[in-house]
């Protein structure tokens, strides 16, 4: 593999040692005390080889995968401790779109097209007071 699909559809250069470091902070939090640094790389070869060299798989595709290589071999609290750090991630993602989301209305778009400039009919949303 080469390259990769990010999120917001860029193709990268595929970095493994990523993976790699997705795994160890699993197993550690997982609390796996063999050799975690060998095991890691071990897993991370085992989900490469699971793609056509030729694949140019989503961020998405690789995570799922490294989930399933965890639960084939044997590896499930550590698939369970990946599994929720994956669903941290997504909803503090999610968090900053909406954040920006507003943050932007609040500050570019005018009073009469934004809601959230509006909850106040004595005040002209589109002044400082108003945005404040």
């Amino acid at each position: 593999m080469d390259k990769i699909i990010k999120r917001d559809g860029r193709k990268v250069k595929f970095d493994a040692s990523k993976i790699t470091t997705a795994i160890e902070k699993s197993l550690v939090a997982a609390k796996v005390t063999v050799n975690v640094k060998n095991l890691a790389k071990e897993l991370t070869e085992k989900v490469v080889a699971s793609f056509s060299p030729t694949a140019i798989p989503t961020v998405e595709q690789i995570q799922d995968k490294v989930e399933t290589i965890l639960i084939e071999n044997n590896l499930v609290q550590t698939a369970k401790e990946f599994i929720l750090y994956r669903a941290e991630r997504t909803r503090i993602r999610e968090s900053n779109t909406r954040l920006m989301k507003t943050l932007e209305d609040l500050t570019f778009k005018d009073a009469k097209d934004v809601d959230v400039k509006r909850e106040n009919a004595n005040i002209d949303g589109n002044t400082a007071m108003g945005t404040m």
